[in-house]
């Protein structure tokens, strides 16, 4: 369809075409930020607690749900004249095309201090266009059937945006990089995207504008409640700010020139940013917990509307009223059902931001064969285990499901342990099952297939065994990812409230995400305490780092057991009183 046709077509239809740019403006930022920075460091020769560091980042996309309500209260430049939500998206998206341009003018070898600065910036930026392009998705589509066709357009497009910033962006790296310079390719691919982004402006002008209702006028309720509600809150508020700041300071600083001394001052560093860390997971997740259980034990916390429209009580609905509803439902269950909510897929999360740089730098792979391995293979393993998920959940039910996930997503950690020590037992298990075989028939074909159609993007691949051992343990882990995903996702959903399904569950997933992240540049700190002894040592600390993984995730096992105690025990509670 061509730009004229959708400037000329009906809104609601007009906004199910452009639902796709507006996906694929949403997914590029996030695949760059999230993945393609750290080949890039790995190919600058960057260290490992870098990549850590810059992984922060991440937690812009988990929290978003807590400035969200400010999209509603301000009205940003342009508003009159395109619409609030147009307004805003289109801001969002040239700061974004900004920081991304400005990425690929600054070498992070030189000056990582000015390029996280603008990461940090972008992975501000694009996690509020996500909050209002999902805004204007919902106020857009004038009936379930619209929204329902939108969605799908939107996750077209964002799984585009995925493609091109994810395997796109790997295989050029290795083309247009040099001898003298492996990392050369980025600086050219960030400035592409960026004007490839910078499109989507005119994409985002051209929707039709969201209607948006306005925000309901406050309830009156017990000016006690009120007050109790915002004492819980505003200790919360400040605990949150502090710990985002403290976060963000935390990035610059261990970032920052170590100078002369630079083994001790990183170790200094080091040390200051654990303490830091393990205050903030106090600060954010046990404080809100317990004032969560105090709360649920005082009469109409809960149970009457929040007097105000203001962010303290916004804060409420979205953190402490959630919490306090599980803590009340489930009381004393509530601590290991929060606990497996938040752990369950942690021994994926702690170390997914160094993956990419394992199997390159590790490894010795190129970036080319993880393009083919993990970003081609790797999704369609990840679509194949969330199927498999549904069907184990159906076969089986939720509760064996779900441990068998959690034993799964943890034992598949021992794969890269065994790939970190030279892939022995990964060459015996390809070999005796044929599998070996069967990746250099398909592996081999492909490449060859577009090799003899005349394109060279693939020419970088390096087929033989190293390759098959990276295809198969992705293949492998990322099935069992996907099935763990699909069984927590299932579970997750049977115990929150319908009243707050949507906080909670953005919430606990949150928290999650923060746990898994938070220690990340521990690990690469931990990987990195050995690089002058050379590439083998640093793949035995991976190891160490896998079999640690594996052994947190038998933590989410023993939660599982244990909740599925819990729930035979509460259906058969009633049936012994009868």
């Amino acid at each position: 369809m061509t730009d004229a046709a959708v400037a000329a077509a009906p809104p609601a239809k007009r906004a199910i075409w452009i639902a796709t740019a507006l996906g694929f403006a949403s997914g590029l930022p996030y695949s760059l930020l999230i993945g393609s920075v750290g080949v890039w460091f790995t190919n600058a020769g960057l260290s490992f607690g870098a990549i850590g560091i810059l992984s922060w980042i991440g937690l812009f996309y988990a929290f978003k749900f807590i400035w969200a309500p400010a999209f509603d209260w301000l009205v940003p430049p342009f508003a009159s004249t395109v619409g609030r939500r147009k307004a805003w998206m289109a801001l969002c998206q040239v700061v974004i095309v900004a920081c991304i341009l400005a990425m690929s003018m600054v070498d992070p070898r030189t000056n990582i201090m000015l390029f996280a600065l603008f990461a940090v910036i972008a992975g501000f930026a694009s996690a509020s266009q996500d909050i209002v392009i999902d805004a204007w998705r919902i106020e857009t589509a004038q009936t379930p059937e619209a929204l329902d066709k939108i969605s799908v357009q939107y996750q077209l497009g964002y799984r585009m945006a995925a493609i091109v910033a994810g395997a796109v962006a790997l295989l050029l790296a290795d083309i247009w990089a040099t001898t003298a310079d492996p990392a050369a390719g980025w600086p050219p691919i960030f400035g592409g995207l960026a004007v490839v982004m910078g499109l989507t402006v005119f994409a985002t002008l051209s929707a039709p504008e969201a209607v948006v209702a306005p925000r309901a006028a406050a309830t009156a309720s017990d000016p006690e409640v009120i007050a109790l509600r915002r004492r819980a809150v505003i200790p919360v508020a400040i605990g949150w700010a502090l710990s985002g700041a403290a976060l963000l300071g935390f990035m610059f600083y261990s970032l920052g020139d170590p100078g002369p001394n630079a083994s001790e001052v990183l170790l200094q560093r080091g040390k200051i940013r654990d303490i830091g860390t393990i205050a903030i997971l106090l600060i954010t997740i046990g404080a809100p917990l317990a004032l969560s259980f105090w709360l649920a034990r005082k009469p109409g916390a809960l149970e009457q509307q929040a007097g105000a429209n203001t962010f303290i009580d916004t804060l409420f609905e979205r953190v402490l009223a959630p919490l306090a509803d599980v803590v009340k439902r489930y009381a004393i269950w509530a601590l290991p059902i929060l606990a497996l909510a938040m752990t369950y897929r942690i021994a994926d999360s702690i170390w997914g931001s160094f993956a990419q740089p394992f199997y390159i730098k590790i490894l010795g792979n190129t970036n080319s064969d993880v393009a083919v391995a993990s970003k081609m293979v790797g999704v369609f393993a990840t679509m194949g285990g969330i199927a498999l998920g549904g069907l184990g959940i159906a076969m089986l039910g939720r509760m064996p499901a779900l441990v068998i996930g959690a034993l799964l997503a943890a034992i598949t950690n021992l794969l890269y342990v065994d790939l970190a020590h030279g892939g022995v037992w990964m060459d015996g298990f390809l070999q005796a099952t044929g599998l070996g075989g069967f990746f250099n028939w398909a592996l081999g074909g492909f490449v060859h297939a577009t090799q003899s159609a005349g394109a060279t993007i693939f020419d970088k691949v390096t087929l033989g065994a190293s390759l098959n051992r990276l295809t198969a343990a992705i293949l492998m882990e990322n099935l069992a990812g996907g099935f763990a995903s699909a069984v927590h996702i299932a579970w997750l959903s049977s115990i929150v409230n319908k009243r707050y399904a949507a906080v909670q569950y953005a919430l606990l997933s949150s928290l999650a995400l923060l746990i898994g992240v938070i220690f990340r540049p521990r690990i690469g700190d931990y990987v990195d305490a050995v690089k002058d002894a050379g590439i083998q040592a640093q793949a035995g600390q991976f190891a160490n780092v896998f079999t640690f993984a594996a052994w947190v995730g038998m933590l989410a096992v023993a939660l599982c057991l244990v909740e599925w105690w819990r729930q035979s025990r509460a259906k058969a509670a009633p049936q012994a009183a009868t």
